[in-house]
């Protein structure tokens, strides 16, 4: 498996994980499990950006690089797939600062992350992060012409397999 690739299968495990801890959390503290859920959309993402930019992607704006660099790489019906989720996946992509900590409000009234989000808005983070997930799983198996296991444990067991262990 090529670097490029290699990338894409440890961005996508860890995209998978986000999308686990955010679904183990969601009914009993939604920030956190917004949070996973963006982390989720946002790495699954970089998967898909792996294709073309190997280093590190430190740009919160990745709907929008994907747009330009990726989807002219993609099968049309990708292409149509992706703008499906892309409201969804733009809109959880700007909470990456307000699931993380508290915000000053017009009114000056802080908002706090812990109380700001409800069960309602982790669950449709939720949703909107599997549909992004499933897209980039897709688009990463086109753009690279691997085929990737679908479920958490195999594609921890194919990342053991292609990146080796990793020692602390």
């Amino acid at each position: 498996m090529e670097l490029q690739a290699k990338r894409a299968l440890a961005r996508l495990v860890e995209a998978s994980t986000d999308y686990k801890t955010a679904r183990l959390i969601a009914r009993t503290v939604q920030s956190r499990s917004l949070f996973h859920a963006q982390q989720c959309i946002e790495k699954s993402l970089k998967a898909c950006l792996s294709k073309v930019l190997i280093g590190e992607i430190k740009v919160h704006e990745v709907v929008k690089l994907l747009k330009q660099k990726i989807l002219p790489l993609v099968s049309q019906k990708l292409q149509q797939q992706f703008l499906e989720i892309e409201k969804e996946a733009f809109w959880i992509e700007k909470r990456w600062i307000d699931s993380r900590k508290e915000e000053v409000g017009e009114n000056g009234e802080i908002l706090l992350p812990t109380l700001r989000f409800q069960k309602l808005d982790a669950k449709e983070c939720l949703f909107a992060a599997q549909k992004t997930f499933r897209w980039s799983h897709s688009a990463v198996t086109e753009l690279f012409g691997v085929r990737l296991p679908k479920s958490h444990s195999q594609l921890l067991q194919l990342a053991e397999k292609e990146l080796g262990p990793v020692s602390p």
